[in-house]
Protein backbone atom coordinates (compact mmCIF):
# COMPACT_ATOMS: atom_id res chain seq x y z
CA UNK A 1 0.00 0.00 0.00
CA UNK A 2 1.33 3.38 -1.02
CA UNK A 3 1.44 5.94 1.77
CA UNK A 4 1.99 9.67 1.73
CA UNK A 5 5.69 9.18 2.38
CA UNK A 6 6.15 6.90 -0.64
CA UNK A 7 5.76 9.80 -3.07
CA UNK A 8 9.44 10.50 -3.68
CA UNK A 9 10.06 13.50 -5.87
CA UNK A 10 6.36 14.34 -6.00
CA UNK A 11 4.72 17.50 -4.74
CA UNK A 12 3.74 17.29 -1.05
CA UNK A 13 0.13 16.14 -0.59
CA UNK A 14 -2.45 18.89 -0.04
CA UNK A 15 -4.51 18.64 3.14
CA UNK A 16 -7.75 20.64 3.43
CA UNK A 17 -8.91 21.77 6.86
CA UNK A 18 -12.70 22.26 6.75
CA UNK A 19 -14.19 24.30 9.60
CA UNK A 20 -17.96 24.88 9.88
CA UNK A 21 -18.89 28.07 11.76
CA UNK A 22 -22.01 29.77 13.02
CA UNK A 23 -21.75 32.92 15.17
CA UNK A 24 -18.19 32.11 16.26
CA UNK A 25 -16.64 35.58 16.24
CA UNK A 26 -15.28 35.13 19.76
CA UNK A 27 -13.34 32.00 18.77
CA UNK A 28 -12.08 32.67 15.26
CA UNK A 29 -8.91 34.61 16.10
CA UNK A 30 -7.81 31.84 18.45
CA UNK A 31 -8.80 29.27 15.83
CA UNK A 32 -6.70 31.03 13.19
CA UNK A 33 -3.69 31.22 15.48
CA UNK A 34 -3.77 27.64 16.71
CA UNK A 35 -4.63 25.81 13.51
CA UNK A 36 -2.12 27.82 11.47
CA UNK A 37 0.63 27.24 14.02
CA UNK A 38 0.00 23.49 14.10
CA UNK A 39 -0.07 23.13 10.32
CA UNK A 40 3.00 25.31 9.79
CA UNK A 41 4.92 22.88 11.98
CA UNK A 42 4.14 19.91 9.73
CA UNK A 43 6.75 19.24 7.06
CA UNK A 44 5.96 17.23 3.97
CA UNK A 45 2.42 18.57 3.59
CA UNK A 46 0.69 21.56 2.05
CA UNK A 47 -2.47 22.97 3.60
CA UNK A 48 -5.55 24.93 2.68
CA UNK A 49 -8.15 26.17 5.15
CA UNK A 50 -11.86 26.39 4.31
CA UNK A 51 -14.18 28.25 6.69
CA UNK A 52 -17.83 27.40 5.92
CA UNK A 53 -20.12 30.05 7.40
CA UNK A 54 -23.73 29.02 8.06
CA UNK A 55 -25.00 32.58 7.52
CA UNK A 56 -23.73 33.88 10.86
CA UNK A 57 -25.35 36.96 12.38
CA UNK A 58 -22.17 38.32 13.99
CA UNK A 59 -18.71 39.26 12.64
CA UNK A 60 -17.80 35.73 11.58
CA UNK A 61 -17.96 36.73 7.92
CA UNK A 62 -15.77 39.81 8.33
CA UNK A 63 -13.14 37.81 10.19
CA UNK A 64 -13.23 35.06 7.59
CA UNK A 65 -12.52 37.58 4.83
CA UNK A 66 -9.66 39.04 6.89
CA UNK A 67 -8.08 35.60 7.24
CA UNK A 68 -8.16 35.23 3.44
CA UNK A 69 -6.30 38.54 3.11
CA UNK A 70 -3.71 37.55 5.71
CA UNK A 71 -3.01 34.09 4.31
CA UNK A 72 -3.56 33.02 0.70
CA UNK A 73 -4.19 29.45 1.88
CA UNK A 74 -7.47 30.45 3.55
CA UNK A 75 -10.87 30.23 1.84
CA UNK A 76 -14.20 31.61 3.04
CA UNK A 77 -17.65 30.42 1.96
CA UNK A 78 -20.96 31.77 3.26
CA UNK A 79 -24.37 30.10 2.87
CA UNK A 80 -27.51 32.10 2.13
CA UNK A 81 -29.02 30.72 5.36
CA UNK A 82 -28.20 28.19 8.05
CA UNK A 83 -28.21 24.83 6.28
CA UNK A 84 -26.89 23.01 9.42
CA UNK A 85 -23.40 21.84 10.30
CA UNK A 86 -23.88 18.51 8.53
CA UNK A 87 -24.46 20.29 5.22
CA UNK A 88 -21.42 22.48 5.94
CA UNK A 89 -19.31 19.33 6.05
CA UNK A 90 -20.84 18.15 2.77
CA UNK A 91 -20.02 21.50 1.15
CA UNK A 92 -16.49 21.28 2.51
CA UNK A 93 -16.03 17.91 0.81
CA UNK A 94 -17.31 19.37 -2.45
CA UNK A 95 -15.13 22.50 -2.55
CA UNK A 96 -11.96 21.29 -0.82
CA UNK A 97 -9.21 20.25 -3.20
CA UNK A 98 -6.96 18.29 -0.85
CA UNK A 99 -5.93 14.66 -1.10
CA UNK A 100 -7.25 14.45 2.44
CA UNK A 101 -9.74 16.51 4.46
CA UNK A 102 -9.71 17.15 8.20
CA UNK A 103 -12.99 18.30 9.77
CA UNK A 104 -12.43 20.68 12.67
CA UNK A 105 -15.04 22.53 14.73
CA UNK A 106 -14.50 26.29 14.79
CA UNK A 107 -15.42 26.44 18.50
CA UNK A 108 -12.08 24.75 19.35
CA UNK A 109 -13.67 22.06 21.47
CA UNK A 110 -11.72 19.72 19.24
CA UNK A 111 -8.01 20.50 19.67
CA UNK A 112 -6.11 21.31 16.45
CA UNK A 113 -3.03 19.90 18.17
CA UNK A 114 -4.36 16.42 17.27
CA UNK A 115 -3.82 17.09 13.55
CA UNK A 116 -0.26 15.59 13.60
CA UNK A 117 -1.72 12.38 15.03
CA UNK A 118 -4.17 12.17 12.14
CA UNK A 119 -1.45 12.79 9.57
CA UNK A 120 0.75 10.11 11.12
CA UNK A 121 -2.09 7.57 10.91
CA UNK A 122 -2.72 8.58 7.29
CA UNK A 123 0.94 7.95 6.48
CA UNK A 124 0.47 4.43 7.87
CA UNK A 125 -2.14 3.75 5.19
CA UNK A 126 -5.43 4.51 6.93
CA UNK A 127 -8.17 6.17 4.86
CA UNK A 128 -10.27 7.30 7.83
CA UNK A 129 -8.82 8.54 11.11
CA UNK A 130 -11.57 9.60 13.50
CA UNK A 131 -11.49 11.10 16.96
CA UNK A 132 -13.10 9.23 19.83
CA UNK A 133 -14.17 11.33 22.81
CA UNK A 134 -12.58 9.86 25.93
CA UNK A 135 -13.70 12.64 28.25
CA UNK A 136 -15.87 15.71 27.82
CA UNK A 137 -16.14 18.85 29.91
CA UNK A 138 -18.30 20.85 27.51
CA UNK A 139 -21.70 20.37 29.17
CA UNK A 140 -23.54 19.52 32.37
CA UNK A 141 -24.57 16.21 33.82
CA UNK A 142 -27.94 16.01 32.04
CA UNK A 143 -26.51 16.70 28.57
CA UNK A 144 -23.59 14.31 29.10
CA UNK A 145 -26.00 11.59 30.23
CA UNK A 146 -28.23 12.26 27.22
CA UNK A 147 -25.24 12.07 24.87
CA UNK A 148 -24.15 8.73 26.34
CA UNK A 149 -27.66 7.31 26.01
CA UNK A 150 -27.94 8.56 22.43
CA UNK A 151 -24.59 7.01 21.48
CA UNK A 152 -25.58 3.68 23.02
CA UNK A 153 -28.95 3.66 21.24
CA UNK A 154 -27.38 4.52 17.89
CA UNK A 155 -24.72 1.86 18.35
CA UNK A 156 -27.24 -0.78 19.44
CA UNK A 157 -29.99 -0.13 16.89
CA UNK A 158 -28.13 0.96 13.76
CA UNK A 159 -27.49 -1.52 10.99
CA UNK A 160 -24.00 0.01 10.69
CA UNK A 161 -22.14 -0.29 13.99
CA UNK A 162 -20.96 3.23 14.74
CA UNK A 163 -18.33 3.26 17.51
CA UNK A 164 -19.43 4.90 20.74
CA UNK A 165 -17.86 8.29 21.29
CA UNK A 166 -16.95 8.75 17.61
CA UNK A 167 -17.09 12.39 16.52
CA UNK A 168 -16.93 14.38 13.29
CA UNK A 169 -13.34 15.33 14.16
CA UNK A 170 -11.67 13.14 11.56
CA UNK A 171 -9.43 12.82 8.54
CA UNK A 172 -10.72 11.24 5.34
CA UNK A 173 -8.76 10.59 2.15
CA UNK A 174 -9.76 11.34 -1.45
CA UNK A 175 -11.23 7.87 -2.20
CA UNK A 176 -13.49 8.22 0.85
CA UNK A 177 -14.41 11.78 -0.16
CA UNK A 178 -15.47 10.68 -3.64
CA UNK A 179 -17.53 7.83 -2.18
CA UNK A 180 -19.26 10.18 0.28
CA UNK A 181 -20.03 12.71 -2.47
CA UNK A 182 -22.18 10.05 -4.09
CA UNK A 183 -24.31 9.84 -0.91
CA UNK A 184 -26.69 12.69 -1.69
CA UNK A 185 -29.39 12.20 0.95
CA UNK A 186 -30.80 15.31 2.63
CA UNK A 187 -31.09 13.92 6.16
CA UNK A 188 -27.38 13.51 6.67
CA UNK A 189 -25.43 11.81 9.43
CA UNK A 190 -21.77 11.99 8.42
CA UNK A 191 -20.44 9.73 11.17
CA UNK A 192 -22.68 6.95 9.98
CA UNK A 193 -21.97 7.57 6.29
CA UNK A 194 -18.21 7.38 6.84
CA UNK A 195 -18.53 3.98 8.49
CA UNK A 196 -21.03 2.86 5.86
CA UNK A 197 -18.62 3.46 2.94
CA UNK A 198 -15.97 1.38 4.68
CA UNK A 199 -12.25 1.63 3.83
CA UNK A 200 -9.45 1.16 6.34
CA UNK A 201 -10.27 3.05 9.54
CA UNK A 202 -8.74 3.71 12.94
CA UNK A 203 -9.44 5.97 15.89
CA UNK A 204 -7.55 8.03 18.43
CA UNK A 205 -8.76 9.27 21.82
CA UNK A 206 -9.03 12.96 22.71
CA UNK A 207 -10.63 15.07 25.41
CA UNK A 208 -13.39 17.40 24.30
CA UNK A 209 -12.48 20.80 25.65
CA UNK A 210 -15.00 23.21 27.21
CA UNK A 211 -16.03 26.28 25.26
CA UNK A 212 -13.87 29.32 25.93
CA UNK A 213 -16.13 31.78 24.13
CA UNK A 214 -19.45 32.10 22.37
CA UNK A 215 -22.51 29.97 23.00
CA UNK A 216 -23.20 26.36 22.18
CA UNK A 217 -25.88 25.80 19.55
CA UNK A 218 -26.29 22.13 20.42
CA UNK A 219 -29.04 22.11 23.02
CA UNK A 220 -31.09 19.19 24.28
CA UNK A 221 -33.57 19.36 21.39
CA UNK A 222 -30.71 19.52 18.89
CA UNK A 223 -29.20 16.36 20.39
CA UNK A 224 -32.60 14.63 20.31
CA UNK A 225 -33.09 15.55 16.65
CA UNK A 226 -29.54 14.42 15.91
CA UNK A 227 -30.19 11.02 17.48
CA UNK A 228 -33.49 10.59 15.62
CA UNK A 229 -31.80 11.46 12.33
CA UNK A 230 -29.07 8.92 12.97
CA UNK A 231 -31.55 6.17 13.83
CA UNK A 232 -33.83 6.90 10.88
CA UNK A 233 -30.88 7.04 8.48
CA UNK A 234 -29.27 3.77 9.52
CA UNK A 235 -31.89 1.61 11.17
CA UNK A 236 -35.41 0.28 10.60
CA UNK A 237 -35.47 -1.36 14.03
CA UNK A 238 -38.09 1.06 15.49
CA UNK A 239 -40.48 0.04 12.70
CA UNK A 240 -39.81 -3.62 13.47
CA UNK A 241 -40.53 -2.94 17.14
CA UNK A 242 -43.84 -1.35 16.19
CA UNK A 243 -44.78 -4.44 14.20
CA UNK A 244 -43.73 -6.80 16.99
CA UNK A 245 -45.64 -4.86 19.67
CA UNK A 246 -48.67 -4.74 17.38
CA UNK A 247 -48.60 -8.51 16.90
CA UNK A 248 -48.13 -9.12 20.63
CA UNK A 249 -50.99 -6.77 21.47
CA UNK A 250 -53.26 -8.52 18.98
CA UNK A 251 -52.35 -11.91 20.43
CA UNK A 252 -52.94 -10.63 23.95
CA UNK A 253 -56.34 -9.25 22.99
CA UNK A 254 -57.40 -12.57 21.42
CA UNK A 255 -56.21 -14.43 24.51
CA UNK A 256 -57.95 -11.96 26.78
CA UNK A 257 -61.18 -12.30 24.79
CA UNK A 258 -61.05 -16.04 25.21
CA UNK A 259 -60.51 -15.71 28.96
CA UNK A 260 -63.42 -13.28 29.26
CA UNK A 261 -65.68 -15.63 27.31
CA UNK A 262 -64.72 -18.53 29.56
CA UNK A 263 -65.38 -16.47 32.69
CA UNK A 264 -68.76 -15.40 31.30
CA UNK A 265 -69.75 -19.01 30.64
CA UNK A 266 -68.64 -20.08 34.13
CA UNK A 267 -70.53 -17.19 35.69
CA UNK A 268 -73.68 -17.91 33.69
CA UNK A 269 -73.69 -21.56 34.73
CA UNK A 270 -73.24 -20.67 38.37
CA UNK A 271 -69.75 -22.10 38.70
CA UNK A 272 -68.53 -18.61 39.59
CA UNK A 273 -70.84 -16.61 41.81
CA UNK A 274 -68.86 -13.34 41.91
CA UNK A 275 -69.13 -10.75 39.16
CA UNK A 276 -65.54 -11.03 38.00
CA UNK A 277 -66.13 -9.03 34.79
CA UNK A 278 -67.32 -5.78 36.39
CA UNK A 279 -65.16 -2.66 36.64
CA UNK A 280 -64.49 0.19 34.24
CA UNK A 281 -61.09 1.26 35.54
CA UNK A 282 -59.11 -1.54 33.93
CA UNK A 283 -61.01 -1.09 30.66
CA UNK A 284 -60.31 2.64 30.49
CA UNK A 285 -56.62 2.14 31.34
CA UNK A 286 -56.32 -0.51 28.65
CA UNK A 287 -57.89 1.80 26.05
CA UNK A 288 -55.58 4.65 27.04
CA UNK A 289 -52.56 2.37 26.84
CA UNK A 290 -53.44 1.06 23.39
CA UNK A 291 -54.30 4.56 22.16
CA UNK A 292 -50.96 5.89 23.37
CA UNK A 293 -49.09 3.00 21.77
CA UNK A 294 -50.85 3.63 18.46
CA UNK A 295 -49.95 7.33 18.54
CA UNK A 296 -46.34 6.46 19.39
CA UNK A 297 -45.97 4.03 16.50
CA UNK A 298 -47.73 6.39 14.10
CA UNK A 299 -45.17 8.99 15.12
CA UNK A 300 -42.31 6.57 14.45
CA UNK A 301 -43.72 5.77 11.01
CA UNK A 302 -44.23 9.50 10.44
CA UNK A 303 -40.54 10.17 11.08
CA UNK A 304 -39.59 7.80 8.27
CA UNK A 305 -42.32 9.04 5.92
CA UNK A 306 -41.34 12.66 6.54
CA UNK A 307 -37.76 11.90 5.62
CA UNK A 308 -38.91 10.12 2.46
CA UNK A 309 -40.90 13.22 1.54
CA UNK A 310 -37.85 15.42 2.10
CA UNK A 311 -35.72 13.21 -0.13
CA UNK A 312 -38.24 13.21 -2.98
CA UNK A 313 -38.26 17.01 -3.25
CA UNK A 314 -34.63 16.93 -4.44
CA UNK A 315 -33.87 20.49 -3.39
CA UNK A 316 -30.25 21.71 -3.40
CA UNK A 317 -28.31 20.81 -0.29
CA UNK A 318 -27.04 24.37 0.07
CA UNK A 319 -26.95 27.80 -1.57
CA UNK A 320 -23.70 29.81 -1.60
CA UNK A 321 -24.12 33.53 -1.10
CA UNK A 322 -20.56 34.82 -0.76
CA UNK A 323 -16.99 33.59 -1.14
CA UNK A 324 -13.48 34.91 -0.56
CA UNK A 325 -9.96 33.62 -1.13
CA UNK A 326 -10.81 31.08 -3.84
CA UNK A 327 -8.78 31.03 -7.05
CA UNK A 328 -10.81 32.28 -10.00
CA UNK A 329 -11.12 28.82 -11.55
CA UNK A 330 -12.28 27.28 -8.24
CA UNK A 331 -14.69 29.96 -7.00
CA UNK A 332 -18.11 28.37 -6.33
CA UNK A 333 -19.82 31.58 -7.51
CA UNK A 334 -17.87 31.75 -10.74
CA UNK A 335 -19.00 35.02 -12.27
CA UNK A 336 -20.75 36.25 -9.12
CA UNK A 337 -24.29 36.07 -7.74
CA UNK A 338 -25.36 33.00 -5.80
CA UNK A 339 -24.99 29.32 -6.52
CA UNK A 340 -27.25 26.45 -5.52
CA UNK A 341 -25.68 23.03 -5.34
CA UNK A 342 -27.08 19.56 -5.65
CA UNK A 343 -25.12 16.33 -5.48
CA UNK A 344 -24.10 14.56 -8.66
CA UNK A 345 -27.01 13.02 -10.53
CA UNK A 346 -27.14 9.27 -9.80
CA UNK A 347 -26.57 6.87 -12.65
CA UNK A 348 -30.21 5.78 -12.74
CA UNK A 349 -31.30 9.41 -13.15
CA UNK A 350 -28.88 9.84 -16.02
CA UNK A 351 -30.31 6.73 -17.69
CA UNK A 352 -33.86 8.03 -17.30
CA UNK A 353 -32.88 11.38 -18.77
CA UNK A 354 -31.21 9.65 -21.72
CA UNK A 355 -34.35 7.55 -22.27
CA UNK A 356 -36.50 10.68 -22.17
CA UNK A 357 -34.29 12.43 -24.73
CA UNK A 358 -34.41 9.39 -27.02
CA UNK A 359 -38.22 9.26 -26.87
CA UNK A 360 -38.49 13.00 -27.54
CA UNK A 361 -36.13 12.66 -30.50
CA UNK A 362 -38.24 9.87 -32.01
CA UNK A 363 -41.46 11.85 -31.63
CA UNK A 364 -39.79 14.90 -33.17
CA UNK A 365 -38.61 12.85 -36.14
CA UNK A 366 -42.13 11.38 -36.58
CA UNK A 367 -43.73 14.83 -36.52
CA UNK A 368 -41.24 16.05 -39.09
CA UNK A 369 -42.13 13.18 -41.47
CA UNK A 370 -45.86 13.86 -41.07
CA UNK A 371 -45.39 17.52 -41.97
CA UNK A 372 -43.73 16.75 -45.31
CA UNK A 373 -45.85 17.70 -48.31
CA UNK A 374 -45.88 15.10 -51.13
CA UNK A 375 -44.72 16.34 -54.54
Amino acid sequence: MMTTHDRKGARPPLVSIVMPAYNEQDMLEELYRRVTAVCDGQTGYEFEFLLVDNCSEDDTGRLGEQFCQRDSRWRYLRFSRNFTAEVSLAAGMHYAGGEAIIFLSSDLQEPPECIPTMLAKWSEGYDVVYGRISHREDSGFVKNLGAKIAYKLIHALSDIKIPQGASDFRLITRPVIEALKRCDERNRYLRGLVHWVGFRQCSFPYEREPRKGGESHAGVWFCLHFALTALAAFSTTPLRWASIVGMLTTAASVLGGGVCLLLYVLQSTGVLAADVLSGWTSLVLLILFLGGAQCLFLGIAGEYIGRIYTETKRRPLWVVQQTAGFPADQDPLGGGGSAAHDSATPAIDRELLALRDMINARFTAKDTRNERVPT
